[in-house]
């Protein structure tokens, strides 16, 4: 399934299915930027939960990582980035860190940028039996150091390694239970893209990271393999492409460049 959402010449393109057998039909050092967030590992559709996880699970959960790694290194160019989120969880009162991700084979393959620390402003932990999980990783890898950060952005500070963005959205705006905040993906766009990048995400939720590259002018693919997901974000592109005003970041700091057609999007056969 594909849908492409052409106004201005903006295009953004969704596509159905599981992210490693989509990712196979792209052209290698086709793609500028990814931003992305997998779904957490104790994934309840799969019959484990919290409680019910097994080590098989996490094997099998730790080699689709792998191959989803090993795709996307293949697909980003030299001089591209991605900035993979992805959060620590927590049982029985403990802390399971996800560095695990750091041992597999295909992200030693990486250069590991940075590692960014996503603060909150609040806590969703309840506990006071420990200190707070109010803060999400974000990795930025890349393939060797020629990467594209404007540090003159106007943002305050935009090499820190540790953000400050407000994780609550909304109500009338959350449509994901585990919707990105539009501002992180502004800060990332600000930060690291030019005009006539191909900006990718491989778990693509309700559509976030393709809304807002739209904003900016530039071109992406969202790779999506829940058909209600598909549903709920090609609503919200249709919603965006409705309205006509001006877009400014919710940074504050950066009005989206203008756009413009430049790039392809990459060869799907």
């Amino acid at each position: 399934m594909g849908y492409q959402s052409v106004k201005n010449k903006m295009v953004t393109k969704i596509l159905q299915g599981n992210c490693v057998d989509e990712m196979k039909k792209m052209d290698s050092n086709s793609i500028d930027l990814v931003i992305t967030s997998p779904p957490y590992e104790d994934v309840a559709g799969a019959g484990y939960g919290a409680k019910t996880k097994d080590i098989l699970f996490l094997k099998l959960y730790s080699e689709f990582m792998d191959d989803v790694l090993k795709e996307l290194y293949r697909i980003l160019k030299p001089t591209g980035q991605i900035f993979f989120n992805i959060k620590h969880k927590t049982h029985n009162k403990q802390l399971s860190t996800v560095h695990w991700l750091e041992f597999l084979e295909t992200f030693k393959k990486f250069k590991l940028k940075s590692y960014i620390i996503w603060k909150y402003a609040g806590s969703f932990d309840s506990t006071k039996s420990r200190f707070h999980l109010d803060y999400e990783i974000i990795y930025h890898l890349s393939k060797g150091d020629d990467i594209y950060l404007n540090y003159n952005c106007g943002i305050k500070d935009p090499l820190s390694s540790v953000w400050y963005v407000p994780h609550n959205i909304k109500k009338e705006d959350r449509v994901h239970p585990t919707q990105m905040p539009d501002a992180l993906v502004e800060r990332i766009l600000t930060i690291a893209s030019k005009k006539g990048d191909l900006v990718l995400d491989c778990f693509g939720g309700s559509g976030t990271t393709g809304i807002v590259a739209n904003k900016f002018g530039l071109k992406s693919v969202v790779i999506e393999i829940n058909p209600e997901n598909i549903k709920i974000a090609e609503e919200r592109i249709n919603k965006l492409n409705s309205e006509k005003a001006e877009v400014t970041c919710a940074t504050k700091h950066v009005i989206p460049p203008k756009p413009k057609d430049s790039g392809i999007l990459p060869n799907f056969t």
